[in-house]
């Protein structure tokens, strides 16, 4: 394996905090195309992404809340109440969660009936990829945080995306850039300890 490859796997943590910035469109391709790798022909890649912008993110957050538009909250006249106010304080919260970075790639699986490996394992194998994509954001220069999160109504969240009905939404990656003062603190910590044994 090359050196460089190594470090990039040994210096990759996810970001405790992301700017609100994003890569370009050529260079995310670039990226996505690299974690992506060469998938063989009976064996198809059961994954692909969706990516929304940080502008998305209300967008993002009602339908992660179930609603299908941004909840009307009045002139604040009157007090919020009962559904109202439940609706509002759930999309809070989702657009707290939609909020972070300057993008969020959905990472979404998507059963072939085709392929040798099972539903099961093509599933599985649809997750790993969110590791293969953090590094290689990360070797990129970016902060990644990987965030699964049930929603409340999955139809309603498999229309704004345009999702078929079996295809599932695993989790977001959400991109950004690292500030320097924590990239500082990250590259001064102690290395961990390798979870490695041998049996003897």
């Amino acid at each position: 394996m090359a050196a460089p490859f190594l470090r990039i796997l040994s210096q990759r943590r996810r970001a405790a905090t992301l700017l609100p910035e994003a890569p370009a469109r050529a260079e995310l391709e670039q990226i996505v195309r690299a974690a992506a790798g060469r998938p063989a022909p009976e064996d198809p890649s059961g994954w692909r992404l969706i990516a929304t912008t940080r502008a998305q993110a209300p967008q993002l957050a009602a339908a992660l809340s179930g609603l299908r538009s941004l909840p009307d909250i009045g002139d604040g006249s009157a007090p919020l109440k009962g559904k109202q106010l439940r609706r509002l304080a759930a999309f809070r919260g989702s657009l707290a969660f939609a909020m972070r970075g300057g993008m969020a790639l959905a990472l979404v699986f998507r059963p072939d009936d085709a392929a040798q490996l099972s539903r099961k394992r093509q599933r599985l194998e649809a997750h790993a990829a969110h590791t293969v994509l953090e590094a290689a954001l990360c070797g990129a220069g970016w902060g990644v945080q990987w965030a699964p999160r049930e929603s409340p109504d999955q139809e309603v969240l498999h229309d704004y995306y345009g999702l078929s009905e079996r295809e599932e939404i695993l989790g977001w990656l959400f991109i950004g850039r690292v500030p320097v003062e924590e990239t500082r603190l990250a590259n001064a910590t102690r290395r961990p300890r390798v979870p490695l044994e041998f049996l003897d």
